[in-house]
């Protein structure tokens, strides 16, 4: 009897998408950051869809579904915002006991405050450096004299917000 090496399936990419679901949950969004933020609903094809953005302070009222997750970016810079530390937001039922009868459940609106990623301080610096010279990166750049892995990371920090600034210029 000849044994067969099986090898184990490739890993499929985990993609971030709304999945089926027809438990209701009821949120309300509050910006907590000094910032604009843009709220984006994960459609079921793993899209971002634009659903909002909040001023500073701002809140809005929303009426989503459990296994539907939403995440948020900086309008300007489209860094990733978190709510409860974590960048990604999955709705869940928040619901309490009916004091009149105790066996019925009523379902509240939750607040969800979106904040600051929680950030190094190298992570920090190179976020705030990158806004600051962001409009004339391509000539400021070539000419910092950092080293070749703070430039390098402050390369990729400015190619995500141009990223970012092409993708809501086309929407």
């Amino acid at each position: 009897m000849a044994l067969e090496a099986v090898s184990p399936p490739e890993p499929q990419a985990l993609v971030l998408a709304a999945q089926y679901s027809v438990e209701k949950s009821f949120v309300f969004f509050v910006n907590s950051t000094t910032r604009s933020v843009n709220l984006y609903w994960m459609d079921f094809n793993g899209r971002q869809e634009l659903f909002q953005a909040l001023k500073p302070g701002a809140g809005i009222k929303i009426n989503t579904y459990v296994k539907h997750p939403w995440i948020f970016r900086d309008k300007v810079t489209g860094e990733r915002m978190h709510v409860k530390n974590k960048d990604v937001f999955w709705p869940q039922n928040s619901r309490i006991r009916d004091a009149a009868n105790n066996a019925l459940w009523i379902s509240f609106r939750k607040l969800v405050a979106i904040h600051l990623p929680i950030r190094s301080l190298r992570s920090k610096c190179l976020w705030t450096y990158a806004e600051q010279i962001f409009e004339n990166h391509t000539e400021i750049l070539d000419k910092l004299i950092i080293p070749q892995t703070v430039k390098c990371d402050l390369k990729h920090i400015l190619v995500m917000i141009e990223k970012h600034q092409k993708y809501a210029s086309m929407r």
